[in-house]
């Protein structure tokens, strides 16, 4: 029925059996400049479209203790070698909880590879200081001459040679399957522009290097005297890199933080040596001018979903992309922080390991798990603007959430009529019933959702179905 005083015809009047709207639940991240408190966005959710084209929002993974047993200290890298977990806490090396060290603790979080031959070895660098570890000789820094003084995070491994770069973008190799012992002549210069390095990779069978402004690639050309290395001149791009903390090897491909000389920071990711962007127009909004001083990154696969997350502190913000679905969302802890997650690896049984920050802990991330070790997960949908398709005004008497059901699971339901400036307060909605719903939700022309769930349930939605009636213009 029309709203009272409506003068609008019956013509006008949808019929009464007209299908109830679906609101969008699902959007790319639309802030309209550098705020995330405006627009459609998802916190702490992700998105999955089934194979029959039904979309459905999921709550995050959760998070348990792993129980290894670490110090309360300052994350600086987790790495999974022939089996075994390595993480850095503070300034402690521990390969599954026991310690094996003493390392640097200047710069940040630390990267890792490892290389082969008689002796294999695990190598371990932050920039300032670089390491050797294997069972027999144990942790033992690199002081061999020839080893860059300072290096750029990141290495690369390729036909029994180990490379790493300095902040000239002079790449140099080590010893035939022999990091303690470095070849003088094994070393070039990534000179195609003259920015300096900033992070080093690996792609295929290909040396990544990545500038301030460009990217250059290089591949074993076998090279008889000097460095081995060619270069693939036609894979040179204009994207250089932000952060060599944001570089994450995610199954092969490549994704980091990236900006060109006049360019604002983006999302990048590097695929059979094409690099090109994954971040939006809005994204690109929010880390337009920011301190990325403190940057986090790491990757999680799980529930068929494979995630890039990237952190900046400075900002307090914390923002994950699904490379599955290629739909962003962002991030935060319980109280609503960036997420203090700086390094992920996974255990001999697969499951994804996650370090955090500063707490000493490793965590398994899981869908299996509703809360972050106990404490509640807040997961908020922002919808857009909707009006239906229609200027009128709407009446709406109910309104029905197609969720699963899970006892325990509420959702505190709230809307804002005047474009995300003021939000009503919240109702709640049992989720747990079989038919989940509200009734007389009022008058809009046009109008936004946020549904929060904070519960220790899993939350899985596919629709809001909205029953409208049209009232007067």
């Amino acid at each position: 029925m029309p709203q009272p005083g409506s003068n609008r015809t019956q013509e006008q009047a949808p019929q009464a059996d007209s299908p109830p709207k679906r609101l969008p639940l699902v959007s790319l991240t639309a802030n309209r400049d550098d705020s995330v408190d405006k627009d459609a966005r998802l916190v702490n959710c992700f998105v999955e479209v089934t194979q029959e084209k039904e979309t459905w929002v999921y709550k995050r993974p959760g998070l348990l203790d792993s129980a290894t047993g670490q110090s309360a200290s300052t994350g600086r890298g987790v790495f999974n070698w022939k089996g075994n977990v390595y993480s850095i806490f503070g300034s402690t090396l521990y390969k599954d909880g026991v310690s094996k060290g003493t390392v640097n603790a200047t710069n940040g979080v630390y990267r890792f590879d490892s290389s082969l031959g008689a002796t294999p070895r695990l190598q371990l660098g932050d920039g300032v200081k670089a390491y050797n570890y294997d069972d027999a000789a144990g942790l033992v820094l690199i002081i061999d001459g020839d080893f860059p003084t300072s290096f750029v995070k990141g290495w690369a491994f390729l036909d029994l040679t180990t490379y790493v770069m300095d902040a000239s973008a002079n790449i140099q190799g080590s010893g035939l399957s022999d990091t303690i012992n470095w070849d003088p002549l094994n070393t070039l210069q990534a000179q195609i522009e003259p920015d300096g390095g900033k992070a080093l990779a690996k792609q295929l069978t290909n040396v990544i290097a990545m500038k301030d402004w460009t990217t250059e690639v290089f591949y074993d050309a076998g090279n008889a005297t000097a460095s081995p290395l060619g270069r693939v001149a036609g894979a040179k791009a204009n994207l250089g890199c932000i952060s060599a903390d944001s570089v994450q090897n995610i199954d092969g491909v490549l994704v980091w933080l990236a900006a060109a000389r006049t360019a604002t920071p983006s999302v990048v990711m590097m695929d059979n040596l094409k690099v090109t962007p994954i971040s939006t127009e809005p994204i690109e909004r929010l880390l337009t001018g920011l301190d990325f001083t403190t940057v986090f990154s790491w990757h999680l696969k799980v529930g068929g979903h494979k995630f890039y997350v990237l952190t900046i502190k400075e900002a307090n913000l914390t923002l994950a992309i699904d490379l599955t679905e290629r739909l962003w969302s962002q991030w935060t802890d319980v109280d609503g922080n960036y997420v203090p997650i700086v390094s992920s690896t996974f255990d001999s049984s697969r499951r994804p390991i996650l370090q955090h920050e500063t707490n000493g802990k490793l965590y398994y991330a899981s869908m299996d798990y509703a809360t972050d070790d106990g404490s509640l997960i807040q997961a908020d949908i922002y919808t857009p603007n909707f009006d239906g398709g229609t200027r009128y005004s709407k009446y709406l008497p109910r309104i029905d959430f197609i969720a699963d059901q899970h006892p325990g699971s509420l959702l505190r339901v709230r809307s804002t009529d005047d474009d995300y400036q003021t939000w009503n307060e919240f109702r709640e909605v049992d989720l747990s019933t079989p038919n989940p719903g509200l009734r007389d939700e009022g008058s809009f022309s046009r109008r936004a959702y946020n549904f929060r769930h904070r519960c220790n349930t899993p939350l899985r939605v596919q629709a809001v179905e909205l029953d409208l009636q049209l009232g007067t213009l």
